[in-house]
């Protein structure tokens, strides 16, 4: 029987041969040319096919303990012909590891059946086949055992059973998805339940295997309380490694990403257990289609509040960059063809928003379609709104999370917030939000809303089965004189008509209006494009490292894309046809470029001010290099390197002209989209 290493080694030979495919100057993946100007690109490389027979003298083996991993839903892929060729696909990328649920429910239907593996060990085989390091999502409770926290004896038995079934096929496993959030947790989230349910999940996994390293479950974004309530609880000694999902789409990665990572260790250090590893189990950006969603709220809102009011004067108060750092011109071109003749749409950021409106030239603000809002706009918004402007915010729930612009283009989010640190932006503007978990008696789920008499006769035209809500407003913080104007309602527990969908006139109009919409937007405002999700990835993976990251997941290898316009169908590396996307390229290039068995460089790898970015490596055969890359408006930059033939490559793979001048420095244009270089260290 082939051993687990012979199964691995034999994996990382078919995986490097089909790298060696590419040959050294051949371009992998199709984004565009590493300049930033945005010229047309070859078209992506298919994944490689392995050759029939390949000797290990002609390929470099690695180490297998790689830091590259994806999430795959292999264990709901039916057709085991599919979930094979999907590990052959992962595999052809360089990854060496896959993330995938192992579900409670579905190895023991009852208390008293046995547990059942089938399903599972034709899984694991598939893809420790293909070389693949599995790492196991333990949770997923059958209902007998709801909740978890109550039977804890039966939680121990099927951990136990799980590690010392699969050995070290599965070196680590993780304790839940995601526990910060009632939807995987399926009760309210409870640090000190989580810390019941992890700490017997670790005893079971050591009793079966003392060496399985056990992951605390990777978290909705970075919940520092939910963490540190954990850790204050004395959960530190419950787990080996630190485990987050620190998405920020749809903004970038810097500003975000690396704050995240120093905040958490900080708290860590905190806690005595700072030299513990931390992982990333997933992270990404969706490429899903960039429509507008809630356009028919908008004109109906927008007559509701200037009837008959045509050529709109408007901006889109933009929270993520479009290509190259620019303001993302194809919303605001969505949202002008949803206006009357005559109307204009310009994207702005800060400094262009606080111009137009200190000019006087604008009649509407439109907010992004995500629940975002520029909170450092936010006092000159008011004011216009007050001057008797227009302010649309149709995302779901309004002005929930806050972003600030720390430079041109570049935004960050104040923090990981439930609402209630921007709850006086709203009160403000005398918006009131509901939704279930305010109110009880609300539609839980996602209801069914229709247009009210006005809107029908203001010619709303929607969806004749209703638009999908799950946020409401009330008329609650409202004075005598002001308005509000319901566009779409549906009916609650109690069968009372609540507000969707709404129209506040202040003072009857004369203070301006605020139209608001709980129909979360499911189109453009989250979406990074094909070619800005390849730029995210390597940036992203290359600030993971220079943090300290020890493994790096993206989710997910395949999108679903059943539906175009919903985010999560469409963080794939490889469309549902495994079609590749550029991020496909991207990814593969980066492990090209940085090598199993790298070591990161220390010292500075950033330079905020200048948006700067350079993180540097030393790969295993002792060459020095690293990746650059600048946010914001590209820049052709001087760089001093200590000596040597650099050579630069784009994202893509492609070769990036430079020119040396006799004073050992190198000119490169600089920008968003990430150049490696290898043959020296970058001194700057």
């Amino acid at each position: 029987m082939q051993t687990r290493t012979q199964a691995m080694v034999a994996g990382l030979i078919a995986t490097l041969a089909a790298f060696s495919a590419c040959g050294p100057e051949r371009p992998a993946g199709n984004s565009g040319a590493g300049d930033g100007a945005g010229s047309a690109a070859e078209p992506a490389a298919e994944p490689a096919e392995e050759p029939a027979t390949e000797t290990a003298g002609q390929i470099r083996v690695v180490a297998t303990e790689t830091p590259y991993g994806v999430c795959a839903h292999l264990h709901r892929v039916r057709d085991p012909g599919e979930r094979r060729e999907e590990c052959r696909q992962i595999a052809s990328t360089g990854i060496g590891r896959v993330r995938f649920d192992f579900e409670w429910w579905r190895i023991q239907k009852t208390r008293e059946a046995p547990l059942d593996f089938s399903h599972y060990d034709a899984v694991v085989a598939d893809a420790t086949a293909r070389g693949l390091t599995v790492l196991p999502i333990l949770f997923d409770v059958p209902k007998w055992a709801d909740p978890v926290w109550e039977h804890l004896d039966d939680w121990e038995r099927f951990i136990e059973a799980t590690v010392a079934r699969y050995g070290d096929v599965m070196p680590e496993v993780e304790i839940w998805n995601e526990e910060n959030l009632e939807h995987f947790w399926k009760h309210h989230p409870d640090p000190g339940n989580y810390l019941k349910v992890l700490r017997a999940a670790y005893r079971a996994a050591k009793r079966a295997r003392p060496d399985v390293r056990v992951l605390f479950g990777g978290t909705a974004g970075v919940p520092l309380d939910f963490i540190g309530k954990v850790y204050e609880l004395g959960g530190a000694d419950s787990f080996d490694v630190m485990n987050i999902h620190p998405y920020s789409h749809p903004i970038q990665p810097e500003g975000n990403l690396d704050a995240k990572l120093e905040q958490l260790r900080a708290l860590m250090a905190k806690y005595g257990d700072a030299g513990k590893p931390i992982v990333i189990t997933e992270h990404g950006w969706p490429t899903h289609d960039a429509r507008v969603s809630g356009l028919n709220i908008l004109r109906a809102g927008l007559e509701m509040a200037r009837p008959g009011k045509t050529g709109w004067r408007a901006a889109y108060a933009a929270t993520s960059a479009g290509a190259n750092g620019a303001p993302p011109t194809d919303i605001a071109e969505s949202i002008e063809a949803a206006l009357p003749p005559g109307s204009s749409v310009e994207a702005c950021f800060g400094a262009r928003l606080r111009e137009r409106i200190a000019a006087g030239d604008l009649d509407l603000v439109v907010y992004p379609f995500d629940e975002t809002f520029p909170a450092d706009t936010f006092d000159e918004v008011r004011r216009f709104v007050d001057n008797g402007g227009v302010l649309a915010d149709l995302g779901g729930m309004p002005m929930w999370f806050a972003v600030n612009e720390t430079a041109p283009g570049v935004f960050v989010n104040e923090k990981d917030s439930s609402g209630k640190s921007t709850e006086k932006y709203r009160n403000s503007l005398k918006i009131s939000e509901s939704a279930w978990w305010i109110d009880g008696a609300l539609p839980k789920q996602d209801a069914r809303a229709f247009p009210t008499p006005l809107a029908r006769d203001l010619g709303y035209k929607g969806d004749p089965a209703g638009e999908r809500v799950s946020r409401y407003q009330t008329p609650a913080l409202l004075r005598d004189g002001d308005e509000f104007l319901p566009i779409l309602e549906t009916e609650d527990a109690n069968g009372k008509m609540v507000a969707a969908a709404s129209v506040t006139r202040l003072d009857g109009g004369r203070r301006g209006c605020v139209i608001v919409s709980g129909a979360k937007g499911r189109g453009a405002a989250g979406s990074a494009g094909e070619d800005g999700q390849a730029r995210y990835l390597a940036r992203a993976m290359a600030i993971a490292f220079a943090e300290g990251v020890g493994q790096y997941f993206w989710y997910e290898f395949r999108g679903r894309e059943t539906d175009p316009q919903y985010s999560e169908h469409h963080f794939g590396l490889t469309h549902q046809n495994f079609t590749p996307k550029p991020a496909w390229g991207a990814y593969r290039n980066f492990i090209l470029a940085r090598p199993v068995g790298s070591r990161q460089r220390p010292g500075e790898w950033r330079d905020g001010a200048a948006g700067l970015f350079f993180p540097q490596w030393t790969r295993p055969d002792g060459t020095d290099a690293g990746i650059i890359w600048k946010t914001g408006r590209p820049e052709r930059m001087a760089l001093r390197f200590n000596g040597g033939d650099v050579k630069f490559r784009d994202y893509t793979g492609r070769l990036v002209p430079s020119v040396k001048t006799g004073d050992g420095l190198f000119q490169l244009l600089v920008s968003e989209n990430p150049v490696y270089f290898e043959g020296a260290v970058l001194e700057r």
